[in-house]
């Protein structure tokens, strides 16, 4: 501070413009941030659709009622069809979005409910990416995010941003199920229908038979868990339950029972096979499944000895 006759009056004017500096100069605000926001890997099949959703966590200084992402990706082996809104924003406006030849632009608002906006501390989805799978089998794409824009709301509306996560999108092979059928004396058996059925959804998804050589294959199977049933007439119907992993194939040899053959020698109802039913139906012999041939959850009772009697002269078949 200069000193004299008039340094108490300088003195004075310089904290006053000091003060006035400090009341005056705007402060620094906390934007809109998060831990991270993005994608993880993800995999899915030639000609399929897969919705691979990205996620924000643990939004800071918020909340944020919009925000803008490029994600950058190989749209000769994915592409963005759709999006949609995520978890964190069931209740906003539907997401825009434009492809371009790097990938693909997003921006979604809010509904202007404060309520809905994200809020700090969330985590979740923002929106669901929906790809079309166009690349062949083994085929790989990055998917990353890039240009990130987290607003904040009311009176700024500035913009903050957060780390992008990076993940990468494989195409998958698909699965195989084959194998041989024979019966107990390892005669192959041709015309056996083979169906393949998924275990989660109970939906049919393929079906074959063996050809001469009692052979089959069913190709193309995505990985999962599925029952495989073999059924022929005159067989007793066998299944197995096969987890399919990609690019693998599971080869599945069984052996169907023919009804009626309780000797095992690939004749049904002949004197041998009278014989152990007989047996079995005065307990001299434990029977077992194959005994109950009229399927009434019996083995060996009154009804499968007289079926068997009238097998045996061939009165029916044993279908």
């Amino acid at each position: 501070m200069k000193k004299g006759r008039n340094g108490l009056v300088i003195g004075l004017s310089i904290l006053v413009v000091a003060a006035a500096f400090v009341t005056f100069t705007p402060l620094a605000l906390a934007v809109p941030t998060a831990t991270n926001i993005g994608v993880s890997d993800a995999h899915g099949y030639t000609d399929t659709y897969v919705l691979v959703p990205v996620n924000i966590t643990n939004v800071q200084d918020g909340p944020v009622p919009s925000l803008i992402f490029d994600i950058i990706y190989d749209n000769s082996v994915i592409n963005v069809t759709d999006v949609q809104k995520g978890a964190l924003t069931l209740n906003w406006q539907t997401p825009a979005y434009c492809n371009h030849e790097w990938g693909t632009r997003v921006a979604i608002v809010y509904d202007s409910e404060d309520e809905h906006a994200i809020q700090n501390g969330a985590t979740g989805s923002v929106v669901l990416l929906n790809f079309s799978v166009n690349g062949g089998v083994g085929d790989t794409s990055v998917m990353d995010l890039s240009n990130i824009q987290l607003a904040e709301g009311a009176p700024n509306y500035q913009i903050g941003t957060a780390p992008a996560k990076n993940g990468t999108f494989t195409v998958l092979l698909y699965g195989t199920i084959d194998g041989q059928l024979t019966d107990i004396t390892g005669t192959e058996i041709e015309g056996i229908t083979v169906t393949l059925t998924a275990q989660a959804s109970g939906v049919v998804l393929s079906t074959t038979t063996t050809d001469g050589t009692g052979y089959f294959s069913i190709t193309g199977i995505e990985g999962g868990d599925y029952h495989v049933n073999f059924t022929k007439p005159r067989y007793w119907i066998n299944s197995t339950m096969q987890t399919v992993e990609s690019g693998v194939t599971k080869t599945v040899n069984t052996i169907l029972w023919r009804k009626g053959d309780l000797n095992d020698d690939g004749d049904s109802a002949d004197a041998g096979d009278l014989a152990k039913m007989k047996d079995a139906a005065v307990k001299k012999i434990t029977s077992d499944w194959k005994f109950d041939l009229n399927e009434d959850g019996d083995s060996a009772d009154a009804g499968d000895l007289a079926k068997m009697k009238d097998a045996a002269v061939k009165k029916i078949e044993l279908l």
